[in-house]
């Protein structure tokens, strides 16, 4: 996660917040629609994921005051593995450094506090960035 530009904290996320499975689950089920779409055939794809995902975690509130948040990468033992805290800094690139040709990308993030989750998958033709809100 360190090639991302995201500085990683070596504190523990809140008790209280959603489990990853839990907030994997609220972003990857049939009645799920995306937020924002992004074509994969997109000149910039990825770029243009990284902009609207960070674009709709600003707006929807998963950072907190110092830019902080957790994070969650697919893979095996991701769920079990639990958050990451990291703080978002400038120059940081998301999906261009998490995108791997053989499984995709696939990432989950959840504010400090659980109750926002903005995600992003890879579906057959286009990227989904999805927002859920926890109450």
């Amino acid at each position: 996660m360190a090639t991302t530009g995201l500085t990683i904290s070596g504190d523990p996320a809140l008790e209280q917040v959603p489990s990853v499975l839990e907030a994997m689950k609220s972003v990857a089920n049939w009645e799920v629609k995306p937020t924002v779409k992004v074509p994969l055939s997109h000149p910039e794809a990825l770029r243009e994921v990284d902009r609207q995902w960070y674009a709709q975690a600003a707006q929807n509130g998963l950072f907190d005051d110092g830019k902080c948040f957790l994070l969650s990468i697919s893979g095996p033992g991701s769920s079990a593995f639990g958050w990451a805290v990291v703080t978002w800094t400038p120059g940081t690139e998301l999906a261009p450094r998490l995108a791997r040709a053989e499984e995709g990308l696939d990432f989950i993030a959840i504010s400090m506090d659980g109750r926002v989750v903005c995600a992003v998958t890879e579906e057959e033709y286009e990227y989904w960035i999805v927002v859920q809100h926890f109450q």
